[in-house]
């Protein structure tokens, strides 16, 4: 039986570019918490904090959010990243090396099966919802990820192994009389108006400094006090 978690919802983002230019790499960040509301003070900290300087206000009017990418005041950063870390957050993600190739839509779609059954395997809970950045899926019409044909063998050393089937579909082709193990709502949303994206990008953009430009100095931070952080690095032949 799966442990379908109906408190905690899951977060997705990205950092880096998809094209054959730009970003060396493309960081796919998943998030799954249920500290929402100590989130939303975080991030109210970090915007009341960029708004008591000239730069902070106008690069905040500028932008209308909180995010990795360009944020003026480093050391409020820094104080923001650890802040974040020591929630019960967490964290996975797939860094994808172009080498000069253009990741498309389908290639991040597979990354997010990847991400969830991984937590599946792992025997964490799933989120009741995952809210996405607008721009994570070329698909909007995209509603809902299936868990169906779920079993799970188990051997005579104690360890389990689980086998099932991901799946994720738009709003009418969700079938009321299918057997499904979880059904888990997708929504598409603008990080503007969602904290908790603005947190993620934070994250999101910490590791892909890591990984983009050997710069350990944000994740030695979220890595300090949570240790909830898994990932790897996959390269593009």
């Amino acid at each position: 039986m799966l442990d379908y978690h109906k408190f905690k919802t899951g977060y997705l983002d990205e950092s880096g570019d998809s094209g054959k230019r730009g970003s060396k790499c493309l960081v796919l960040t998943y998030m799954c918490t249920d500290d929402s509301k100590k989130i939303a003070k975080i991030i109210k900290k970090a915007r009341e904090g960029l708004m008591r300087s000239k730069k902070g206000l106008r690069w905040l009017n500028k932008h209308g959010e909180i995010k990795f990418s360009g944020f003026p005041d480093e050391h409020l950063k820094q104080k923001i990243i650890e802040m974040l870390s020591k929630l019960d957050i967490q964290i996975k993600f797939i860094a994808i090396v172009k080498n000069n190739n253009v990741i498309h839509s389908v290639e991040k779609i597979g990354i997010l099966k990847e991400l969830i059954s991984d937590s599946i395997k792992r025997g964490e809970s799933i989120p009741h919802k995952i809210i996405a950045d607008k721009d994570y899926f070329d698909n909007k019409k995209i509603a809902y990820f299936i868990v169906r044909d779920f079993k799970e063998e188990k051997y005579k050393d104690g360890k389990a192994k689980s086998k099932f089937s991901l799946e994720l579909i738009e709003k009418d082709n969700l079938k009321e009389d299918e057997d499904y193990e979880v059904v888990v709502k997708i929504k598409h949303e603008n990080s503007r108006q969602n904290v908790e994206l603005q947190a993620l990008d934070l994250i999101s953009g910490s590791i892909f400094q890591e990984i983009e430009n050997k710069d350990k100095t944000y994740t030695d931070i979220l890595k300090k006090h949570n240790r909830n952080i898994q990932g790897f690095i996959r390269q593009i032949k």
